[in-house]
């Protein structure tokens, strides 16, 4: 047949109108619509839906790169027998997880693989205590704990949001690690507390030749919606001096309620503080926006195994602090404590404040005579000094927990710009004095030497936002 015979039966073809032709053309865009749909529903992106649940229905979640030429992990085998362990392990590809459950009860941790690695088929036979969550197998420790999860999880209905939304992706495309307050209250123990600000978050681990470095946000908020806060990147680039021998913990900071907000804004504590020792509302207002350094020494011999000071930048104004101190010094004599003249205080393996005072070093401020407090025995508690360079200039007001410093230290320099608190800690040592709480990993508490620096937004009241920017590193012990 020639062209122009097939270009007249062409126009002889009769033309539809428009609206015969709507059915047709509805019934092609809901097949373009639901057979993709079908398909995403049939085969999920890759580590997306499952890793979104699990991360709202954990307290505490670790990601991990596969490495099938290392042994297979304790937990692998634990969970998945001796048999079918090796084979999974051996077909591992991208990352694993463990978790423990938000349920905050449950010991044993759980295990969390993608659903590729028992094969292609999107249905099929699972290991015992096990079951397919979207595009990953969870497989529990036993039934009863599987069922509490099975019920949480059937409880979540909005996917993640914020800085846990940021914590799925740390968790789906690194090494990291992801805590809730459930968590933090269980590791920290009585240190909880102080780690307020810290109460949930991530960070993305990663290691060198001594030990880990890691970088991320936390909050002090439950699910907090905010944008992630820039950390000065000259900081954390720069090599950091380890804490001396002499030092257990460090911790200094732009304002004190970076570390004490929690125990400041508790009923319990704050009635009792304003009531026993005169901490007045606008003195506790003061005290929390003041820049301190809080100190932890080990000390060798005597009653106590360390000693605890507080260094508080107070400025040029010491009035309000002078009428505090006061009745202070009343309730702490109605407990039957004992103040020790400045003179008296000499003790023979210590500086002596008046020789001090009378020969003061260029380099370090003048102190003036410190208050000292002793039980009825003898023994020394603490105390306070006043720190200054001169009259009308800065002044620093040091508190005391165990005996009289050696020391006097010098006033203190503020924290870098864009940082509001640097952490630095000799774990082991701190472990060793039975400083620590036990729930803390090993990893931690066996170290040598620990540093986290944390930047954080100020808000509209120029107090501290919820969201902090966190870095730091834990150098390990070395092996004997």
């Amino acid at each position: 047949m020639s062209l122009s015979a097939v270009a007249k039966n062409w126009k002889r073809i009769p033309r539809l109108p428009w609206k015969a032709l709507l059915p047709v053309t509805t019934v092609l865009v809901v097949l373009l619509i639901a057979l993709p749909a079908l398909q995403l529903q049939r085969f999920p992106r890759s580590n997306a839906a499952g890793l979104d649940r699990l991360m709202s229905a954990s307290a505490l979640i670790q990601s991990f790169a596969a490495g099938p030429q290392r042994p297979v992990p304790a937990l692998w085998s634990e969970r998945l027998g001796p048999s079918l362990a090796p084979r999974l392990w051996g077909r591992q590809r991208g990352f694993w997880w463990l978790f423990w459950s938000a349920d905050g009860d449950q010991a044993e941790a759980f295990l969390a693989m993608p659903s590729r690695t028992f094969g292609v088929a999107p249905s099929g036979p699972l290991p015992a205590n096990s079951l397919r969550l979207d595009d990953l197998v969870v497989v529990a420790p036993d039934p009863l704990t599987l069922q509490v999860l099975e019920e949480q999880l059937s409880l979540i209905r909005r996917p993640p949001q914020g800085l846990q939304k940021r914590c799925v992706d740390r968790l789906r495309s690194g090494q990291a690690v992801a805590w809730t307050k459930t968590a933090m209250a269980q590791l920290a123990g009585p240190l909880a507390p102080l780690l307020q600000r810290y109460q949930q978050g991530c960070l993305t681990l990663d290691s060198d030749a001594s030990g880990l470095l890691w970088q991320g946000e936390s909050s002090a908020t439950e699910d907090p919606i905010g944008s992630p806060v820039a950390l000065p990147s000259p900081l954390a680039a720069a090599p950091s001096s380890p804490l001396p021998p002499s030092l257990l913990l460090d911790v200094r900071g732009e304002r004190l309620d970076l570390l004490v907000q929690d125990l400041l804004t508790r009923q319990l504590i704050r009635e009792p503080l304003s009531e026993r020792y005169g901490l007045s509302p606008a003195l506790s207002e003061r005290l929390a926006a003041t820049p301190f350094v809080l100190r932890i020494q080990p000390l060798p011999s005597g009653p106590f195994q360390a000693s605890l000071d507080l260094q508080l930048a107070v400025g040029k104004d010491r009035s309000a602090w002078d009428e505090w101190l006061l009745p202070l010094r009343e309730a702490l004599l109605a407990q039957g404590l004992t103040l020790k003249l400045p003179g008296e205080a000499k003790p023979a393996d210590q500086t002596k404040p008046a020789d001090q005072a009378n020969q003061p070093n260029p380099a370090k401020p003048d102190p003036l005579p410190p208050l000292i407090w002793q039980r009825q025995d003898g023994t020394v508690v603490g105390g306070w000094r006043w720190i200054t360079a001169g009259e009308g200039t800065a002044a620093n007001l040091l508190f005391f927990l165990g005996p009289l410093p050696p020391e006097v230290p010098t006033l203190m320099a503020p924290v870098p710009p864009g940082v509001a608190l640097i952490l630095k800690a000799r774990p082991a040592a701190l472990s060793a004095a039975l400083l620590l709480p036990q729930g803390l990993p090993a990893v931690i508490r066996q170290a040598e030497q620990l540093e986290l620096v944390s930047a954080t937004k100020p808000d509209a009241a120029q107090k501290p936002g919820p969201l902090s920017s966190l870095w730091g590193s834990l150098k390990l012990a070395e092996d004997p």
